[in-house]
């Protein structure tokens, strides 16, 4: 009898266990797929939002903050993010930097261009509109590209030379490539010979325009920790980045894919003459850290740092890493010129 008792009282200490369980296991859940921005990471209110115009005619979505007559620090967002992506740079540096942030066109607050219009040509012209309405004649800021933002700055260097040396003091290239994105990214495992047998099939993907809903799902969150984060970065993290990335219409998301798929920047990089940034992420499987040697190794005049433990989202997982870095860009090309 005593030992009867004793299974069904182990039994329901089990089951209640089990219930306990489930239920964090639940709440751990709803936490990782609320949306980070309404709480730590909410977007910081600018003091201008305006739109200027590219060169054909794609209304561009800026923001800006901070003082206006400080140095001024440009952030370009990469593939299928926006503006609030770069939450915590323009959080950490609008205390005493004028900070100008913009929506790559289709994404955020820009206008979706018409087919043909997903081109690196079209993202230096964005850029170029930028840097004019927002850098004043005879001033320069240091701009700060993430994956395809640093493409746009790239490209920028051979479409627009005169208007790099007039407005551009330095730069920083972050988790970026100006080529072989599909052969050259780790997404899947395996040797190099593999990965440009299947090759064309990665185009395919990143040209496909698969609906993948607004919001991240349980499914979902798993999906873009593997692709874009390290295995160790935060729930909040991984959360903040799937709610940006889910948000781009999918229109775009392929029409920049197909673009990414046959990127070819090389001839355009020895263009970016100025003192350059390059960041890399040890752990980053798009944009691996041999793509970011080959880049400062071929600019002209260009630093390598590289973050241990970190994946390609560099400006979410290693906030201080990059503030600390846009800063140093700063103070050596902007503070001293001044």
């Amino acid at each position: 009898m005593r030992a009867k008792r004793t299974a069904v009282l182990i039994g329901t200490a089990a089951a209640a266990g089990t219930v306990l369980y489930a239920r964090r296991q639940a709440r751990a859940d709803a936490n990782a797929l609320a949306d980070p921005r309404k709480g730590a990471l909410a977007p910081v209110p600018p003091r201008v939002d305006r739109t200027v115009r590219s060169a054909d005619g794609t209304a561009i979505h800026v923001t800006e903050y901070g003082p206006a007559g400080a140095p001024i620090v440009v952030l370009a967002h990469g593939w299928t993010c926006a503006i609030g992506f770069f939450t915590n740079q323009i959080r950490a540096l609008s205390s005493d930097l004028h900070v100008v942030a913009y929506d790559l066109r289709g994404h955020g607050g820009s206008a979706v261009p018409g087919k043909g219009r997903f081109t690196t040509d079209a993202l230096a012209d964005d850029l170029a509109a930028v840097l004019r309405e927002t850098v004043p004649d005879g001033r320069k800021a240091v701009v700060v590209g993430h994956s395809m933002g640093a493409m746009s700055l790239v490209a920028l260097a051979a479409r627009h030379r005169r208007l790099l040396h007039e407005k551009v003091a330095a730069a920083m290239l972050a988790n970026t490539g100006v080529t072989d994105l599909v052969t050259g990214s780790l997404l899947q495992p395996g040797p190099d010979g593999l990965r440009r047998l299947t090759a064309p099939i990665g185009r395919v993907l990143l040209s496909a325009t698969l609906p993948l809903g607004t919001r991240p799902t349980a499914a979902t969150l798993p999906l873009v920790r593997y692709i874009a984060l390290a295995p160790t970065a935060t729930p909040e993290q991984v959360a903040f980045c799937a709610h940006v990335i889910l948000e781009t219409p999918r229109s775009v998301r392929g029409g920049f894919g197909a673009t990414l798929g046959s990127l070819d920047l090389r001839t355009a990089v020895p263009h970016l003459d100025v003192p350059a940034t390059v960041i890399t992420g040890e752990l980053d499987i798009l944009t691996p850290p041999k793509h970011g040697r080959r880049l400062a190794e071929d600019l002209p005049q260009a630093r390598l740092v590289e973050i241990d433990g970190v994946g390609h989202m560099t400006p979410v997982e290693a906030p201080d890493v990059l503030e600390r870095e846009i800063r140093a860009l700063v103070d050596a090309h902007l503070t001293t010129a001044a």
